[in-house]
């Protein structure tokens, strides 16, 4: 049965996860293309960015998805991103190598969302997100994760309820 998003516009903490929890989100050179993504599908709907944190097998996402909403936020970027990562691998004689991979790298149907209705409830979506390295033991420091927007400010959106 397909998710349902009643809330399709407004501040909202995303999660989207991998298929069957496959860590590829943060192999060499797929960060950089989830975030291009993000920034494209944010520029495609006119929306906002606020925060964002790439984990092996998942992604949090503090965002306003704009105009056409979140269901249409998330499959674009879903869609476009997992097109971009299959696009990077090796040609198709090499492929069959390699098919085992390819058969891994798909994001897990939906995604969880949260509404952010104060700025009480913003704040802590937004430590959770920048924090999320650090509850999944894969750094002791914040600011040793390559993959979270506090290295990349230029890609967020001033934060505003």
């Amino acid at each position: 049965m397909p998710q349902k998003h009643y809330v399709q516009s407004g501040m909202l903490h995303i999660t989207t996860n991998t298929q069957n929890g496959v860590p590829w989100c943060t192999w060499k050179g797929i960060p950089e293309i989830l975030m291009n993504n993000l920034g494209a599908t944010r520029n495609l709907y006119n929306g906002k960015i606020y925060a964002f944190c790439i984990l092996p097998s998942h992604m949090h996402i503090l965002l306003n998805p704009g105009e056409k909403g979140v269901s249409a936020f998330m499959q674009s970027f879903k869609s476009n991103s997992s097109k971009d990562v299959r696009s990077m691998l090796p040609p198709t004689q090499q492929r069959r190598r390699v098919a085992a991979t390819l058969n891994d790298i798909h994001w897990q149907k939906g995604f969880y969302d949260e509404i952010i209705d104060d700025n009480r409830q913003r704040d802590n979506a937004y430590d959770y997100i920048v924090y999320n390295p650090i509850r999944h033991s894969l750094v002791q420091n914040i600011n040793h994760w390559p993959w979270s927007s506090i290295h990349f400010p230029y890609m967020l959106d001033t934060m505003e309820i």
